[in-house]
């Protein structure tokens, strides 16, 4: 079972303001030194921190809400390491009350098998929510397990490969409103992979429609989004419908390996009584490519990514496509806490014509939350899977 601790620390000038109470709550003599003055005026740390917790998730007007968050960390993937974050909430209207507030984190994560992440998220909804703009910004050190291609692979624990990569990925995206809830935009992405220490078997793992694939794979692509989106609020949505259409080409001019994509994602929340949400997502992935092209092993469909068959060591099972759904209530428990729980699945394939219902992913489990800021919750899962069972640790919900 993991443990993980978070602590939240107030901004510079939030814990000014905290001092600055202190100090007009303490009653001081005029004879007293100044040392004990100043002792006296210091609040213990732990009560500090308690009062700072204890209004983190009201609601500020400040034009940037900023919380910082660390401390240790455990999953399935990435194994045991420390973690921290900046997340910040504002507004480009504060006068504008239907107006989503956009939001910006800025992430890290150390490892003890020598894992290092570092990077950068945000939504940001323009005035009168007429533009929005979103972007992805990860460096990424990881050591890492390889099944090989295919689900047939990953069904055998003796495919289990170890190597190490450092991967680049950058995703931003801009999008118009052309209609009530509708926005259409271009996206860009790139990513930089490059790995090392491969194990000696793991080149027959890597052979894919065109023989042996590269360890080190650079790829570039662009493509149009449609989107409709009437949430009530993104992070954490109450109600509403979400629906998006990615359209991705990468084309030969910029890339070995040349395909395109076809991603949709739907998810719709309702509240079935006063102190719950029902939320359901379905999610499709197809890469697909000509005759001679072929789709890289870094950008085929992974299991236990973005957050959906939560509990799946992330990549085991790959294949050019994936379709995965799951349906989870979230509980209002007392104050701040909350809890969850999930069922759902998926399934990897190849091409349609090769789909097999037999190869079902089942993905269900339960997860605690704390909301952090208002309607901004820390998530702790625990998934359980068709392999071992799996725990994660996240800002904000999985959908």
């Amino acid at each position: 079972m993991t443990l993980f601790i978070a602590c939240l620390f107030a901004s510079p000038s939030g814990a000014k303001e905290n001092l600055s109470s202190a100090d007009s709550s303490v009653v001081l003599s005029p004879q007293q030194p100044d040392s004990i003055r100043k002792v006296k005026g210091i609040k213990k740390p732990f009560y500090w921190l308690g009062q700072y917790l204890k209004n983190t998730n009201k609601q500020s007007y400040k034009p940037f809400d900023w919380t910082i968050l660390g401390g240790p960390f455990f999953n399935s993937t990435s194994g045991l390491g420390i973690a921290g974050g900046l997340t910040g909430l504002y507004s480009y209207d504060r006068k504008d009350s239907t107006l989503q507030r956009s939001d910006a984190t800025a992430v890290f994560a150390i490892g003890v098998t020598g894992q290092m992440q570092v990077g950068f998220r945000g939504h940001n909804y323009m005035k009168q929510d007429k533009y929005r703009w979103d972007y992805q910004l990860f460096f990424y050190y990881l050591p890492s397990k390889f099944w090989g291609l295919g689900y047939h692979r990953a069904l055998h624990d003796y495919n289990e490969s170890l190597y190490r990569q450092i991967k680049l990925e950058f995703k931003p995206n801009f999008l118009f409103r052309v209609a009530k809830n509708f926005y259409v935009g271009p996206q860009l992405y790139m990513q930089l992979c490059r790995t090392y220490e491969f194990d000696d078997h793991s080149d027959t793992l890597l052979i894919g429609k065109h023989g042996l694939q590269n360890h080190n794979i650079q790829t570039y692509g662009g493509g149009v989004i449609i989107q409709y989106d009437s949430r009530d609020f993104a992070q954490n949505a109450y109600r509403g419908h979400f629906l998006k259409i990615e359209q991705m080409f990468y084309p030969k001019l910029l890339n070995k390996y040349y395909f395109n994509s076809t991603d949709i994602t739907y998810t719709t929340y309702v509240r079935p009584y006063k102190s719950a949400i029902l939320a359901f997502e379905l999610h499709g992935l197809y890469n697909y490519a000509s005759t001679r092209g072929e789709v890289p092993w870094t950008m085929l469909a992974k299991s236990g990514a973005g957050n959906r068959l939560r509990g799946y060591y992330e990549g085991r099972y790959m294949d050019n496509g994936i379709v995965e759904a799951q349906i989870e209530l979230r509980q209002h428990i007392r104050k701040r806490w909350g809890a969850c729980v999930w069922i759902g699945g998926g399934n990897v394939f190849n091409s349609f014509k090769t789909f097999d219902a037999n190869h079902f992913l089942p993905s269900y489990g339960v997860g605690a939350r704390w909301e952090m800021k208002h309607r901004v919750n820390i998530r702790f899962d625990m998934g359980f899977t068709r392999n071992s069972p799996g725990f994660c640790f996240n800002i904000g919900e999985a959908f």
